[in-house]
């Protein structure tokens, strides 16, 4: 689960130097030092706070995504994507989806790590590591990584119902405040999460029925790869009714 960026807005709180309606990017560094810019420098920048959230078919909405697929370290996504199929059809998600989620939660950096102690490709929590089988001595690896955060989300799919955005919505910020919601939390960083991951795994080729659901089994897709690399300004809003 993504805890970066909650961190930085308690640091950001007193910067009044930035403009009202500018987005933020930044990262805390191993001194506990915050850096802030108003666009990612490189892939340990994530979004903190957006002036505004465009539409998802829009341009600004396609430039946003852009940036993410920009933030990839593209040797370890070629060197992954096997894995990374394998893992989402034994777990009986689309590899766009877990593809998806890796590309916003870590950029394909396997070591990522935020200030809160989310680790890995993943980004998993030191309690759902546990919680999925994963010792703090293996949480890096990416094969134990891979599966523990797909088997989180293929439980989240199943606790809501297949509902893609409650789904993600709990992956980021916790399945109980979802749970007792019954809709995405109001958080900043949630319901941009939830575009992020929905937009790009739209882009990948990726299906969410009319009423919000994912099919209900994983569908072979020889494709991913080639539209992971191949970044397109293809309608990020399509659905199917069937």
């Amino acid at each position: 689960m993504t805890v970066f960026l909650r961190t930085l807005f308690f640091v950001t709180l007193g910067l009044a130097a930035w403009q009202a309606h500018a987005d933020v990017y930044g990262f805390v560094d191993e001194q506990g030092e915050v850096h802030l810019a108003d666009k990612p420098l490189d892939a340990r920048y994530r979004l903190f706070k957006r002036g505004a959230l465009p539409a998802a078919s829009s341009s600004a909405a396609t430039a946003e995504l852009g940036r993410y697929l920009d933030a990839r370290d593209q040797a370890a996504l070629k060197r992954l994507t096997p894995l990374i199929e394998q893992t989402a059809r034994r777990h009986q998600l689309e590899p766009a989806l877990l593809h998806a989620v890796i590309t916003v939660e870590s950029g394909y950096h396997a070591s990522a790590a935020s200030p809160k102690g989310a680790q890995g490709l993943m980004q998993l929590m030191p309690d759902t590591a546990a919680r999925f089988g994963v010792s703090a001595e293996t949480v890096l690896e990416p094969r134990a990584n891979l599966d523990a955060g797909a088997r989180y989300l293929a439980f989240l799919l199943g606790l809501f119902d297949r509902r893609l955005d409650l789904a993600l919505a709990a992956y980021n910020a916790g399945e109980g405040v979802v749970q007792r919601l019954g809709r995405i939390p109001p958080y900043e960083e949630t319901e941009q999460y939830v575009k992020a991951v929905r937009g790009l795994y739209l882009r990948q080729g990726g299906r969410v029925l009319a009423d919000g659901r994912l099919r209900g089994h994983a569908v072979a897709d020889t494709q991913t790869y080639a539209n992971l690399v191949r970044f397109t300004t293809s309608d990020a809003t399509r659905t199917e009714d069937q």
